[in-house]
């Protein structure tokens, strides 16, 4: 198995935990409000984080198994060569290049989180949203290694 292949796996399985833990946290905090009147915004944050952890590293694999959103009125009618071109060059002018430039300008938001090791603003919330802001690094990442991955794959 190669390098591409297995952090796609392990973003896949990181995901769908990511997943499990979202939902029972929102059983768990739906039924403490409801039912016992009580409410920590700290779980309240935790379903945040781990909402904002699926889509970031989600959007990678909609992008290796190719049902990330496009306009199809265009290309549907086009031949397959074309439609690989198209997205060969969509990769190396769109998808790479945005990957560098989030990253860019990400690092000095992300730096000053973690200098002052940035907590919720809330009372009794987390106190990691350093951890949250990095995760921007991780989805450059992983967008850019399944780039890289579908160039070299598709010609």
């Amino acid at each position: 198995m190669n390098f591409f292949n297995r952090v796609t796996r392990l973003t896949e399985y990181v995901t769908i935990q990511f997943f499990y833990i979202m939902f029972i946290t929102v059983i768990i905090n739906i039924v403490l409000r409801y039912l016992f009147n009580i409410n920590y915004i700290f779980l309240q944050e935790l379903v945040m984080y781990m909402h904002a952890f699926i889509f970031l590293f989600g959007i990678s694999l909609c992008l290796k198994e190719d049902t990330h959103v496009r306009i199809d009125i265009f290309s549907s009618k086009l031949d397959l060569g074309y439609r690989n071109l198209i997205d060969q060059i969509g990769l190396i002018i769109f998808i790479i290049p945005f990957c560098i430039f989030v990253v860019y300008e990400s690092t000095s938001m992300i730096t000053r989180s973690w200098v002052m090791l940035e907590g919720s603003s809330e009372p009794g919330g987390l106190p990691i949203v350093f951890i949250l802001k990095s995760s921007i690094y991780l989805f450059s990442f992983l967008i850019l290694i399944q780039a890289v991955n579908r160039f070299f794959n598709k010609r």
